[in-house]
């Protein structure tokens, strides 16, 4: 990996974090107002829309293997549907922080993932980081005063599981196709269950769809499942699975910041001791990727 892109991913990394932590405020933010289920499905249906034109510059010069479609269909079941519907019934069921807090008991799950399907090496610093970024994580949400229910940790907890599978098949289909075409894709099949369990939600729960709700779901699906989603899935395809899951603690941290501003959530020193964890656990896995790329061209 040169050094360019390694910055790209970077910075790809941390915008993707952000929307994903502004994601859960806006989530619990219009909680009451729209059930899980359809604003998943709104989320994933609206957002094919940016992505559907971002990957349409590769129509008719990208082939898709035939065996690999089946990769596809796994990361919209496991990635698109799967995920974004049990995080949105998390965050609804236990809060912004404390549902962003279990999340970022994703870096286990990729990591672990990653090594068992894609052979990725986790060295020891890897592993100090992966402490780091769980300290941090705990320090900071639990200094953002969120409490949860048990119920709600267990399905932001297979919310996890899922993805880190999702981030496998993506990090194998993006060694052979852009990666906006893999989320457009992905996303695409995710509908196939999305748009059914949308309509029997609506069929079957209140909904009101009211101004402020309607701008939360148009930046949840525009920005939050189309910008995001391509900046991550581009991520994977420049840096290691287990690198870019690592980047994860920056989730809550953005949360914690969001809503304190926009849901009125407390946190006191406990917020900056994560933050420094944070930070640290950042710069020393930022030196170790640099450090593996180096000793890689070396040898």
């Amino acid at each position: 990996m040169k050094p360019a892109s390694g910055g790209k991913a970077y910075g790809l990394l941390f915008l993707t974090f952000f929307i994903w932590g502004s994601v859960y405020v806006g989530g619990k933010l219009i909680s009451d107002q729209v059930p899980p289920a359809l604003l998943a499905c709104l989320r994933c249906t609206l957002g094919l829309i940016p992505l559907s034109m971002m990957a349409s510059k590769y129509r008719g010069k990208v082939h898709i293997a035939r065996e690999d479609w089946k990769w596809f269909f796994l990361v919209g079941v496991t990635g698109y549907f799967m995920t974004i519907t049990l995080i949105q019934l998390g965050i609804s069921l236990t809060g912004a922080a404390m549902a962003a807090l279990i999340n970022a008991l994703t870096p286990v799950s990729v990591t672990i993932m990653a090594a068992i399907f894609l052979r990725e090496r986790i060295t020891p610093v890897k592993l100090v980081c992966l402490v780091l970024a769980l300290a941090g994580t705990v320090i900071i949400t639990g200094g953002a005063g969120s409490q949860g229910e048990m119920a709600g940790i267990l399905v932001v907890g297979v919310a996890v599981f899922t993805w880190g599978i999702a981030s496998v098949f993506m990090r194998r289909l993006t060694a052979r196709y852009p990666a906006v075409l893999v989320t457009a894709i992905g996303t695409a099949f995710s509908l196939l269950f999305h748009i059914p369990l949308g309509v029997y939600t609506v069929a079957t729960q209140p909904v009101d769809l009211n101004p402020l709700s309607i701008c939360v779901v148009l930046y949840l699906a525009w920005v939050g499942s189309g910008v995001a989603q391509y900046s991550w899935t581009r991520a994977l395809s420049l840096l290691p699975a287990s690198t870019c899951s690592l980047f994860y603690p920056l989730q809550p941290m953005f949360s914690a910041l969001l809503g304190a501003l926009i849901l009125k959530e407390t946190f006191g020193t406990s917020f900056f001791a994560g933050l420094l964890l944070i930070s640290l656990d950042v710069v020393l896995n930022t030196w170790e990727t640099r450090r593996l790329a180096r000793n890689e061209r070396q040898a």
